[in-house]
């Protein structure tokens, strides 16, 4: 049996394949070594993977694509976590960046873009990846991505430059001071989680509000200008997206692809369905 999962930093979507079919799936929370220790990870796989399989000494091949697996060493003390608990398998970690160039191009070339909680991109030749732009994590980087909107979002209402009707909404529907918001970014765990949150709120909104619209607009206008016109010949090839963020925002994403002159692909939620019939195959 093999075991196949893609993890974002907030979730992971499990499929269990046995004789090339789905048997089993299921969502943890997200697994980023560079978040969680090793121990935290082996009490996640105990606790939320292995109680929702039958066996997991039947598993004999683990593909985990991950957030913040692009490092060899991260990736080896995260292979000797999934060793620790799934004994008889042979385990492959890969960064989340592959797997989602494998669900969305296939076999052909492309640029690909992750946005989720966080954000990454890709020039992807079809087999491998041809070239990779620095990710710089939510402090420094993550353009486009939901811990950046959420993060400008906040900044503009610490600052006063939310618009009044926004200020009065964010009051009324969040728990919002200047004391939560310093307190869950500078001292809580996961602060890049608590900024991504707010996108579900901006979503119930966007529609009808221009403000809300620039936040998105601006945060995937500096993700294209960091990352994406910086392929070579960006303006004739693809771009793919993977991530919530991504196929949430599709319009807003389609207007600031239009405005730098690139064609958008797929844009797919998840890449685990394309995940799951690569290893079915194999």
């Amino acid at each position: 049996m093999k075991l196949v999962a893609d993890s974002g930093s907030t979730k992971t979507d499990w499929r269990v394949i046995s004789e090339g079919e789905v048997t089993s799936e299921f969502e943890t929370e997200g697994i980023n070594p560079y978040f969680k220790s090793n121990e935290d990870i082996v009490k996640l796989l105990k606790y939320q993977v292995v109680t929702q399989l039958v066996d997991e000494n039947e598993i004999l091949e683990v593909y985990f694509y991950g957030a913040g697996c692009s490092s060899e060493v991260k990736n080896k003390q995260l292979a000797e976590s999934f060793r620790e608990v799934f004994i008889n398998a042979k385990v492959s970690i890969k960064h989340d960046l592959l797997g989602a160039a494998i669900a969305s191009c296939g076999n052909e070339k492309g640029i690909v873009a992750i946005l989720g909680t966080g954000s990454n991109s890709c020039l992807f030749d079809g087999q491998r990846i041809a070239k990779e732009q620095n990710s710089l994590g939510y402090i420094l980087g993550d353009e486009g991505a939901g811990s950046n909107i959420g993060k400008r979002l906040l900044i503009d209402f610490l600052y006063g430059r939310t618009p009044e009707h926004i200020t009065k909404k964010m009051n009324e529907e969040l728990e919002v001071s200047k004391e939560t918001i310093l307190d869950n970014v500078y001292k809580q765990p996961l602060p890049n989680r608590y900024l991504a949150s707010f996108v579900e709120w901006i979503s119930q909104y966007i529609q009808e509000d221009e403000y809300l619209q620039r936040v998105v607009l601006r945060s995937f206008d500096e993700f294209f200008i960091t990352h994406l016109i910086r392929y070579e010949d960006y303006k004739n090839i693809d771009l793919n997206v993977v991530g919530s963020i991504g196929y949430h925002f599709k319009e807003y994403l389609y207007i600031v692809a239009f405005k730098h002159d690139m064609k958008l692909g797929k844009v797919i939620k998840k890449p685990i369905d394309g995940l799951v019939e690569y290893h079915a195959k194999a």
